[in-house]
C-alpha cells in the first residue's frame, strides 16, 4: 500500500470512529453494523478490514468521545485565562444547559454512554476507556487531573488525588443530565437542570 493509500485508509478509519462515537452517544451501543457502515458508505466486509470487531470500535469510539471532552475542557481553561474556578463554572453552565441535554450525539460521554458501558464486561475496551475518562473528568474538577498520556488501566488502583467533593459534583452533574434527558419535554426536565446548577455552583458565585 502506497503512502497516499495509507493516509486515505487512516482518514477513513478516523471518519468511522468519529461517526460511531456520535451514533453511540445518541442511540446506544446497539446501533446495528449496517447502520454504522451505511452512515460512512462502507460495506460490512470493509468494516472488518478496518476493525477486528464491533467491540474494538466501541472502545475507540469511547476514547474519541472523551478526547472531544478534553478539548472542550481545554477551551474553558483558555477562555478563563487559566482561572480554574472560571473554567469550572463555564463547564457547569454548559453541562447543565438545555443545549447539552438536547445534544447527546456530541455531548459528554460520561452521561451519554453510562447505561451502555454498564452492560460491558470488566476489561472490555469501552469499559476501560470510560473508567479512565470519568477519572480524568473528576480529576479536572479537583484541579489535579491525572496524566492522560500514561493511560492507566481501568482496573489499576485509583491513587489520583480526586476529592470526594469533585466526585459528588460529577455525580450530581451526570445524574441530573441523564434524568433531564429522560424527562425532556416536561417541566421537570428544566427543573432538574436548574436544581443541579444551584447545587454544584461555587458558593461565592
Amino acid at each position: 500500500m502506497g503512502r497516499a493509500s495509507r493516509a486515505q485508509a487512516a482518514e477513513h478509519r478516523e471518519q468511522i470512529v468519529a461517526t460511531a462515537s456520535r451514533m453511540f452517544r445518541e442511540q446506544g451501543f446497539e446501533v446495528s453494523l449496517a447502520a454504522l457502515t451505511g452512515a460512512v458508505g462502507l460495506t460490512p466486509g470493509g468494516f472488518y478490514r478496518q476493525f477486528p470487531s464491533k467491540d474494538a470500535l466501541r472502545g475507540e469510539a469511547t476514547e474519541h468521545a472523551f478526547e472531544q471532552l478534553r478539548t472542550l475542557l481545554a477551551g474553558f481553561e483558555a477562555a478563563g485565562g487559566g482561572d480554574r474556578t472560571a473554567a469550572r463554572e463555564a463547564l457547569i453552565d454548559h453541562y447543565l444547559s438545555p443545549e447539552h441535554r438536547d445534544g447527546a450525539a456530541t455531548g459528554c460521554p460520561a452521561s451519554a454512554l453510562s447505561t451502555d458501558v454498564a452492560r460491558q464486561p470488566p476489561g472490555s475496551p469501552a469499559k476501560e476507556g470510560y473508567v479512565r475518562g470519568v477519572r480524568e473528568l473528576a480529576g479536572w474538577l479537583t484541579g489535579t487531573a491525572p496524566d492522560t498520556a500514561a493511560h492507566p488501566r481501568a482496573d489499576e488502583p485509583d491513587d489520583s488525588p480526586v476529592s470526594d467533593d469533585a466526585l459528588t459534583t460529577l455525580c450530581t452533574m451526570v445524574g441530573a443530565l441523564v434524568l433531564a434527558r429522560a424527562t425532556a419535554g416536561s417541566p421537570l426536565s428544566e427543573r432538574l437542570l436548574a436544581a443541579a446548577r444551584t447545587a454544584v455552583a461555587t458558593p461565592d458565585r
